[in-house]
């Protein structure tokens, strides 16, 4: 087969000339038809909307009028039968039947009358439609409420209940005798129903001396307008409410009663506090808008869009001549209106879409009619330039067309014994092709097995190696926390922690290198404060310039940003090597470090950035033309012989990978015998934030701690290896902790439920069940969802960091243990405060030595005897702990108890104990 590549046309093709503009014509015209039904549509709803919400308003407001004009008619009523000797309010019994007339005449909830004295005389209207007489009298007892039942004649029939109850504190009496003239009320509880809300309409009563005689009063009740409010039925979801001006609601139309009942008590409930969300929405909406319920003066109305649906508002202010003044809002949602009008929009598209569907097709079959024979002949062009030259090319009916078609068919012809000689040729050069990419494939597999083998030793041996230094390190720090060693044997003990850290060094720095060989070093850049790392890594290296006696000097600059985004460690990395090896070369002199800024507002990032100079100086032994070219490759070393000794070799070279990838270049200028100056800039991020997830650092002389304050945790270490745990437990135990073995992850589990550790460390490869396994059985457990956990583990390779935190530890502790790093994380985790040698809290405990040891009592001393007995030193420990938590007292017993046992003297402790059991 041959094969040709066409040149891309820029020409249009003939059927897409005949389509498209047709397709485009119906389409505008479709789209017009929808866009113009959907703006008609959503200009019907605006206009229904406007007209309902008036006409619910209209309705409100006329009920209102129509309602609460009714306790001042008979109010009015009651002042007239007065006048005209019809009614006598000193007759409590003819008073309450001619209030109990009324009330079936009249739909209000009370009618009452009271006198300066206290005496009261009213009708009340039962849920059920009955009524009741309530009277207070001299004739009975004042400020005592006698409740009776009537019958069909308004006669008292049976008396049900007598309650303390005093009208003058009532808010309907006080509030008209307070003004002096016919007013409402507060809205206010009732006394005996504290669940029922009135308002009340209120006369006062004068006598010509203009003596107040009492105070006539009509009362309405809320849930009455309620009923009204509910009854309006407008849309599916439309609502109405009223308000006070101090955004106390009245009434509403939903079943959400307008107070609360806290401890048996009623009180109003504010439209700020309801639980209707378009009630509250609308109400926040308009104190942001007006600033308060008082500023709305005149009708408002607009829209609103509440958890994503519109809603059209009417707020109206109704005030009456004795005081009243309260908003009416009505809220109808867009949706009660839209869903007929969607359903005619849908049909209108499904209408559109078909006619433009059909159109289309309309138009592709006449261009298809039309284009049809130059296709065939197109078509069988493509065919022979796309290598198929046998192809013969036949059409009739059109001359022109068969003569074009007999002149490809001779230059097929041809084409073809031109290619077939190529084709030979290409079968030729396909076949050596073959062969060597097959040499190739089979070197590089060859290289990828070499590169994942050496990884997997390199990993191997890390871990390997790892394992012995964790209880090499480990111990070395143990003892240079024992003062008691002398100067010679704290130097001993020095130099084997140096030694094992220098090793521990080597192993870090031979697993940069296969990192960045295998391409799986990367960077985790985080926000951190930049002006304190700058000065940590300065204090670092100014102790070991000023052990060499040499002048270490440093400049920021002070544009430099306080925040930044980066990956710390590494930077820290690279810049600790190139001051360390200026110091390292530098016998007599100075070293210098300075930070600049280059240029700023530099965009490369989502943040604006600086370009900041790194630059280290010195004045030592320099670098000669030809050891310069060669200083950046690994192993590679300068200077005498006993300073190569010192290093590795690995330091500049991974250095100059992790500026690299940092996006930046390391620069070096060096003079033999002066001295060498390195420089690299970067472009680093001006944050403004910054939220730190680094682990604190324990304070200088983390090797001094003592103890901590509080109660004692519980550590439990999880590790099949006995070396390992034994440097934590040693490192734990002395400063208070009490520390829980276990040996795989199985056994991890049943520990940590048996003792409820405060903070677990483990393993991560076990034998039985792993650490990764015991951490997800923990987590699933409810116990231990808080529970601390960190992983320590010798394989240190980001791939077991992230394995871990994915399983659901907190964090991860790298072997070698290191003391500072223990002790800083469970600081953080446990929220502790260090006790520190020499401080005045430790001073306090080594004097409460010297004071008199406090004995506990005889039953608190037994198991402890027996563990001294059977010389089960964790049983000793044990009660140790649990006798010190008992109470600070016996800190001389348990101290001295503790010091016989770090001496192993166990008969001691039982001499000491036996006078004390008796």
């Amino acid at each position: 087969m041959k094969h040709f590549s066409l040149l891309p046309s820029s020409k249009l093709p003939l059927r897409l000339i005949l389509v498209v503009p047709f397709v485009l014509q119906i389409f505008a015209a479709v789209s017009l038809v929808g866009y113009l039904s959907f703006r008609n549509g959503q200009k019907a709803v605006n206009n229904l909307a406007d007209q309902l919400t008036t006409k619910v308003n209209g309705l409100v407001e006329q009920h209102l009028n129509t309602y609460l004009a009714t306790p001042h008619q008979v109010n009015q009523i009651n002042l007239a039968a007065i006048n005209l000797g019809i009614l006598n309010l000193q007759d409590y019994q003819v008073a309450s039947r001619y209030f109990w007339k009324q009330m079936r005449v009249f739909k209000i909830g009370y009618i009452s009358f009271a006198n300066p004295k206290g005496e009261f005389i009213g009708v009340e209207r039962l849920d059920n439609g009955g009524l009741l007489i309530n009277e207070v009298s001299e004739k009975n007892s004042l400020g005592k409420l006698y409740v009776y039942t009537t019958d069909n004649q308004g006669n008292r029939d049976q008396l049900t209940a007598i309650k303390d109850y005093d009208p003058r504190v009532e808010a309907w009496y006080a509030d008209a005798v307070k003004m002096g003239r016919p007013v409402w009320s507060q809205i206010y509880q009732w006394e005996d129903k504290p669940e029922i809300f009135s308002i009340s309409s209120s006369y006062p009563l004068y006598d010509d001396s203009k003596n107040i005689v009492g105070v006539l009063s009509v009362d309405l009740l809320l849930t009455q307008i309620s009923d009204f409010l509910k009854n309006l039925k407008f849309g599916k979801q439309g609502k109405v409410f009223l308000l006070e001006r101090s955004g106390l609601i009245v009434a509403s139309s939903t079943n959400e009663n307008p107070y609360n009942v806290i401890y048996g008590k009623a009180h109003r409930l504010s439209v700020f506090n309801s639980k209707n969300h378009l009630i509250k929405g609308i109400a926040d909406y308009l104190q942001q808008e007006f600033g308060g319920f008082q500023k709305i003066q005149n009708p408002q109305q607009f829209t609103l869009k509440l958890q994503g649906e519109r809603q059209f508002v009417k707020v109206t202010p109704w005030q009456d001549k004795l005081g009243l003044d309260w908003l009416v809002i009505v809220i109808v949602p867009e949706t009660d209106f839209m869903a007929e009008i969607d359903a005619n929009n849908n049909t209108t598209i499904v209408l559109c879409v078909g006619a433009l569907v059909v159109a289309t097709v309309l138009g592709i079959y006449t261009a298809r009619w039309i284009t049809q024979p130059i296709l065939d002949l197109t078509q069988a062009s493509s065919a022979i330039a796309s290598g198929n030259l046998d192809q013969t090319v036949e059409i009739s009916g059109v001359k022109e067309i068969s003569i074009l078609a007999q002149s490809f068919n001779k230059m097929a012809g041809q084409l073809n014994d031109f290619f077939m000689a190529l084709e030979n040729t290409n079968q030729e050069l396909e076949e050596r092709v073959e062969s060597r990419t097959k040499e190739l494939k089979t070197a590089k597999e060859a290289a990828d097995t070499a590169n994942q083998a050496k990884s997997e030793f390199i990993a191997n041996i890390s871990h390997e190696l790892r394992t012995p230094l964790n209880g090499i390190l480990g111990y070395a720090q143990i003892l240079q926390r024992d003062i008691t060693d002398n100067p010679a044997q704290q130097n001993a003990i020095k130099t084997i922690y140096h030694c094992g850290s220098h090793l521990l060094m080597l192993i870090n720095d031979i697993l940069d290198i296969a990192k960045i060989e295998s391409k799986k070093l990367e960077l985790y850049p985080h926000t951190f404060n930049f002006h304190e790392f700058l000065v940590g890594v300065y204090d670092i290296c100014r102790i070991k310039a000023e052990q060499k006696n040499l002048i270490f000097s440093y400049h920021i600059s002070e544009l430099i940003p306080t925040l930044t985004k980066a990956d710390e460690k590494r930077l820290r990395q690279v810049l600790l090597n190139l001051l360390g090896n200026a110091i390292k070369f530098t016998d007599n002199g100075a070293v210098k470090f300075s930070v600049e800024v280059v240029e700023t507002d530099v965009m490369t990032t989502d943040y604006p950035c600086s370009t900041i100079r790194f630059q280290v100086e010195d004045t030592g032994v320099g670098i000669s033309l030809e050891e310069l070219q060669k200083i950046f490759l690994p192993f590679e070393q300068v200077g005498d012989s006993y300073q190569k000794a010192e290093g590795t070799g690995l330091g500049l070279a991974i250095s100059c990978q992790i500026v690299g990838m940092m996006g930046s270049q390391i620069q070096v200028e060096s003079h033999y015998g002066q001295g060498s100056k390195f420089w690299f800039d970067l472009d680093l991020p001006k944050v403004k934030d910054c939220v730190s997830s680094v682990v604190p650092h324990l304070d200088k002389g983390s090797n001094h701690i003592i103890r901590y304050k509080g109660n004692q945790k519980t550590i439990l270490v999880v590790d099949d290896v006995a070396d390992n745990r034994a440097v934590i437990i040693s490192l734990l135990t002395p400063i208070g902790f009490y520390v829980i073995e276990a040996l795989n992850g199985k056994e991890g589990i049943t520990k940590a439920q048996k003792y409820q550790p405060d903070l677990i460390i483990t393993d991560l490869g076990m034998p039985i069940m792993d650490g990764v396994q015991m951490t997800q059985n923990l987590r699933n457990l409810p116990e231990f969802a808080e529970t601390v956990i960190i992983a320590s583990s010798a394989s240190v390779f980001t791939l077991n960091r992230i394995q871990s935190l994915e399983a659901g530890c907190n964090d991860f502790l790298p072997k070698p243990v290191q003391a500072e790093e223990l002790f800083a994380q469970l600081k953080l985790y446990l929220n502790l405060d260090w006790i520190y040698e020499g401080s005045q809290l430790s001073t306090e405990m080594a004097d409460n030595v010297d004071q008199e040891m406090i004995f506990p009592p005889a039953t608190e001393l037994v198991n402890l005897y027996q563990a001294a007995k059977a010389g089960y030193v964790m049983g000793i420990q044990e009660e140790i702990n649990r006798i010190q938590n008992l109470d600070n007292k016996y800190v001389n017993f348990t101290n001295k108890i503790s010091q016989l046992i770090e001496d192993f003297e166990d008969e001691a402790i039982v001499e000491i104990l036996k006078p004390y059991l008796n």
